[in-house]
């Protein structure tokens, strides 16, 4: 009898460690079952934000323009979207799609920046100088002489008291053989300067009507002292030649 109560205690006792061992067994083969459930549970999340990260990238590719600082801010996002910490299923799809947009707005301004870069212009001032008044000078008045040629009583005035221009320094005999010239008229004369003299003018000579005739001159009504050559004439003169019989 006691033997058989050892026994079955003995069988009861092994019974309670085959229970326990089984429980615990039974509780770590729970765990790993859970562990792997999870373990597959993330994988399908990395593999759904693979996904969408796959789908933002190639709308991003699509939409960005080829530009230097459009790729940095879609290399930021990717770096941010790594380091985003993975949840759930439910967490990343919104922040996914809400940063989207994000990185669409960022690509359009920084296109705005480098497309359109901002320059002033600068326009030369040009300063006109201011023009001078034009200062006409006047014409100094003409001077001008008054010459008479008068022949002998039978030939009578061959040139008329006319108003004859000379330059400063002229003398009676430069004048009047500058106003013969101008009417064809002919000279004849001898000598220069001191010397000069008028031996006949339109072909009447000295001696021609008498011992007594020839060719006198008067500048302003007076009989002249010296010689035609070296006497200067004045603004407003009166020179006449006269033939005396």
């Amino acid at each position: 009898m006691k033997k058989w109560m050892k026994g079955t205690a003995v069988l009861s006792l092994l019974f309670v460690l085959f229970s326990l061992v089984g429980c615990g067994s039974n509780e770590q083969t729970t765990k790993e079952t859970n562990k792997e459930v999870k373990t597959v549970q993330i994988e399908k999340q990395n593999e759904a934000e693979k996904k969408e990260e796959a789908k933002v990238e190639l709308s991003s590719e699509q939409n960005k323009p080829t530009d230097s600082s459009t790729v940095a801010a879609s290399e930021e996002k990717k770096e941010n979207q790594s380091t985003s910490p993975t949840s759930t299923s439910k967490q990343t799809s919104p922040s996914s799609q809400q940063q989207t947009p994000k990185t669409k707005t960022n690509t359009a301004v920084t296109t705005n920046k480098s497309s359109t870069p901002t320059t002033t212009a600068q326009t030369p001032t040009s300063t006109t100088p201011a023009s001078k008044p034009s200062t006409t000078a006047t014409p100094k008045p003409a001077t001008t002489v008054t010459l008479s040629i008068v022949g002998p009583k039978d030939r009578g005035t061959i040139v008329a008291a006319t108003k004859v221009s000379f330059n400063e320094g002229d003398t009676i005999y430069d004048i009047i053989l500058a106003t013969a010239k101008k009417h064809g008229i002919v000279i004849d004369s001898r000598g220069s300067g001191a010397t000069a003299y008028i031996e006949g003018i339109d072909n009447i000579y000295e001696f021609d009507y008498g011992p007594k005739s020839g060719w006198v001159f008067e500048q302003n009504g007076i009989s002249l002292t010296k010689s035609i050559g070296v006497t200067k004439i004045k603004d407003g003169d009166r020179i006449e030649c006269i033939y005396t019989e």
